[in-house]
C-alpha cells in the first residue's frame, strides 16, 4: 500500500499537516492534519510498504511501546486514511 497522491508535510502550530501538490492538487482538494506519528506513518506511505513492514518499522522507530499499541495506532491510522480514499 502507499499513497495515492503526492503530498508535502509541514509542521504548523504543533501539528503536522499535510498538503497535495502537482497533479494531485485536482484530484484531492483539501488536508490531512496529524501528530508525530501520524506524520512518521505518512511519509513511509510515500513508497509500496506491506501492513508488517510498516508496523515492524514504527516498532523500531518507538521501541518503548508494545508490538500491540504499535498495531492498533498504525491500523487506525491506515483505516482513517482508506475512508479519505488516500491509499492506492
Amino acid at each position: 500500500m502507499k499513497l495515492k497522491y503526492d503530498f508535502i508535510v509541514n509542521e504548523v502550530a504543533d501539528q503536522f499537516v499535510a498538503v497535495a501538490v502537482g497533479d494531485a492538487l485536482s484530484e484531492f482538494n483539501g488536508f490531512v492534519k496529524m501528530n508525530d506519528v501520524g506524520a512518521s506513518i505518512f511519509d513511509k506511505l510515500k513508497n509500496d510498504i506491506s501492513m508488517e513492514d510498516l508496523i515492524a518499522l514504527m516498532a523500531k522507530e518507538y521501541p518503548d511501546e508494545t508490538v500491540e499499541t504499535i498495531t492498533d495506532c498504525v491500523t487506525g491510522f491506515i483505516d482513517g486514511l482508506k475512508e479519505k480514499d488516500l491509499i492506492a
